[in-house]
C-alpha cells in the first residue's frame, strides 16, 4: 500500500462514522419531538376540551349573573296557570298578573269566583298584601266601555299650554288645581294616566310621571279595546299611595288595586298574562 492510500482510507472512515451520528442524532431528536409533540388529532381534541371548560365556565358565569339579577331586583314570580284553573270563568278570557315587587313568596287567594267574575288577592308568606287582581264579563262590549268611561270621567286635566310639561318620549303631561287639590295627566297611545294629591302635600307629580313615562319605554301594557287608564291617588300627607289600573277587552274589563309605588303596580301590570 502507498503512503497516499494510507491517508486516504482514515480520511474517508472518519467521514463515514461522522455522518452515522449526524444520522442517528436527527432520528433521536424526531422519535422525541414525536413523543413530546401531540398528533393534529390530540391537538383538536384537547382544544375542544378547553372551548367546552371555558364555555362551562362562561355558562356558569351567566348564570350567576342572572341569579344575582333576579335577587337584586327583588321580583317573586307566580304560575297562575294553577290559580287560573280553580275560576270559573272561561279559562281563554282569565287573566292574571304573575311578577310581583317582593322578595317574599307570593300567595294567591281567591276571594271572588263565578262564570262572570273572579277577584284574587296576592300577598306574600308574611301576610302583607300585594295587590288584588280582577275581571269581570260584562253583557256586552257597550256596557264594558261604559264602566270604563264612568271611571275614567273627570281625570283628564285639559290641555293647555301653561300648566304643559314634557314628560320626555314625545309625551306632554298636564297639571291643574282644584279645591284644594292638584291633578296631573297625560295621554300613552290608548291609556290615560292621571296623578292626584292634596295641594298643601307639594307632591312632585311631573317627576312621577317622568318615571312612569320611562319605565313603559322598556314594559308593555296590555292592549286596550278601547282605552285603559291609570290612576294614580296619594292620600292626606303624601307618605301613602293607592293605585287602580282598568282597561277593557271587547266586553272584560280587568283591574288591578295595589298600595304599591306606582312603578311596582305598573310591573305587576306589564306582567299580565
Amino acid at each position: 500500500m502507498t503512503m497516499k492510500s494510507s491517508i486516504i482510507l482514515p480520511f474517508m472512515l472518519g467521514s463515514f462514522l461522522v455522518a452515522t451520528g449526524c444520522t442517528s442524532d436527527n432520528n433521536n431528536d424526531q422519535q422525541a419531538d414525536s413523543e413530546t409533540t401531540p398528533s393534529a388529532e390530540n391537538q383538536n381534541v384537547e382544544a375542544g376540551s378547553d372551548d367546552e371548560t371555558e364555555s362551562e365556565q362562561v355558562s356558569e358565569k351567566n348564570s350567576d349573573t342572572q341569579n344575582e339579577t333576579d335577587e337584586n331586583t327583588g321580583t317573586s314570580n307566580v304560575e297562575s296557570s294553577s290559580v287560573s284553573e280553580q275560576l270559573k270563568m272561561k279559562q281563554s278570557v282569565i287573566k292574571l298578573p304573575t311578577s310581583f315587587p317582593t322578595k317574599e313568596d307570593v300567595e294567591p287567594k281567591i276571594e271572588k269566583n263565578s262564570e262572570t267574575a273572579y277577584t284574587v288577592k296576592y300577598q306574600t308568606s308574611s301576610g302583607e298584601e300585594v295587590a288584588t287582581f280582577s275581571g269581570t264579563l260584562y253583557n256586552s262590549a257597550e256596557a264594558a266601555s261604559s264602566a270604563m268611561n264612568e271611571f275614567q270621567s273627570g281625570k283628564e286635566v285639559p290641555s293647555y299650554s301653561e300648566g304643559a310639561t314634557d314628560l320626555g318620549h314625545g309625551i306632554t303631561g298636564y297639571g291643574e288645581g282644584a279645591a284644594g287639590h292638584h291633578y296631573f295627566s297625560w295621554q300613552e297611545g290608548n291609556w290615560l294616566f292621571s296623578i292626584s294629591s292634596l295641594t298643601k302635600d307639594d307632591m312632585d307629580q311631573p317627576g312621577i310621571a317622568k318615571k312612569m313615562v320611562e319605565y313603559l319605554e322598556t314594559h308593555m301594557l296590555p292592549a286596550p279595546e278601547n282605552t285603559g287608564a291609570v290612576l294614580v291617588d296619594y292620600p292626606q300627607g303624601g307618605k301613602e299611595v293607592q293605585v287602580d289600573i282598568r282597561w277593557q277587552e271587547q266586553d272584560k274589563v280587568y283591574r288591578l288595586r295595589t298600595d304599591r309605588v306606582p312603578l311596582d303596580a305598573l310591573e305587576m301590570t306589564t306582567s299580565v298574562k
